[in-house]
């Protein structure tokens, strides 16, 4: 005996249709309310907390030390003044070597 075949077109089961897509949307809203949550928390001061927290272990455990802007000012400002040293020894320097140009060439001036 043969069995009788399947209706043509293929009937549509909402039953079928409802049990394999409600899985997936719960999924995406259960990962986007996670997602409001977290973003919620990190926006927060406990969030800001957590950062700095995080900044401190971070450079403790890489030898950075944290910037204090004081410090910072300090640092810039030596800079500068040991740029201004550097320039000032670089015109000494290079009138020192002219000084010296010119006595060879009085040397050898004189030589001839």
């Amino acid at each position: 005996m043969q069995t009788p075949l399947p209706p043509y077109p293929p009937v549509l089961d909402p039953n079928h249709v409802f049990n394999e897509i409600v899985p997936i949307i719960v999924v995406v809203v259960v990962v986007m309310a996670c997602t409001a949550a977290v973003r919620a928390i990190f926006r927060s001061p406990v969030g800001e907390a957590l950062a700095e927290r995080i900044r401190q272990r971070s450079a403790h455990r890489w030898g950075v030390a944290v910037e204090d802007p004081q410090r910072v000012a300090a640092l810039e400002q030596q800079v500068s003044q040991l740029q201004g040293q550097v320039s000032e020894l670089a015109e000494r320097l290079d009138f020192a070597e002219r000084m010296l140009a010119e006595r060879r060439e009085r040397k050898l001036g004189a030589g001839q």
